[in-house]
């Protein structure tokens, strides 16, 4: 009977190690739409980028004004709430639960990786 449950044991604690990369790659996911914003804010969009003057602006025609708007919307929005899961997954989950929090913060440098991924691909391709 303790053999049995040594193996359990063992068994879950070999899915715990590389769960909070996992996780925080998976949180990546999400995270690339607020990346991606930002960065076509600080390159394509850069004249537009944090302008609220709206259309009486000179920094573009229609296309770019209404663009700017939609990402700064993305980088606000869904990067908040993308950030307030990070904050709950990487720092008050592990808190509560008794795991290692300096594990699930060095994991935290993995979200970036879906996007650069991303990007590498898109650069390859094109």
């Amino acid at each position: 009977m303790t053999q049995e449950s040594d193996e359990a044991q063992a068994r879950s604690s070999r899915w715990r190690r590389p769960m909070p990369f996992v996780v925080n790659l998976l949180l990546g996911i999400p995270a690339m739409l607020p990346l991606h914003s930002a960065w076509l804010l600080l390159t394509e969009y850069s004249p537009c980028a944090w302008n609220n003057s709206g259309y009486t602006s000179d920094c573009g025609d229609v296309r770019m004004i209404e663009a700017a708007g939609w990402h700064r919307a993305s980088v606000i929005i869904i990067g908040g709430l993308v950030l307030l899961l990070i904050l709950l997954v990487d720092v008050l989950f592990p808190a509560s639960t008794g795991r290692r929090l300096r594990t699930w913060l060095t994991a935290s440098f993995l979200l970036p990786v879906p996007y650069l991924f991303t990007v590498i691909a898109f650069a390859i391709s094109n």
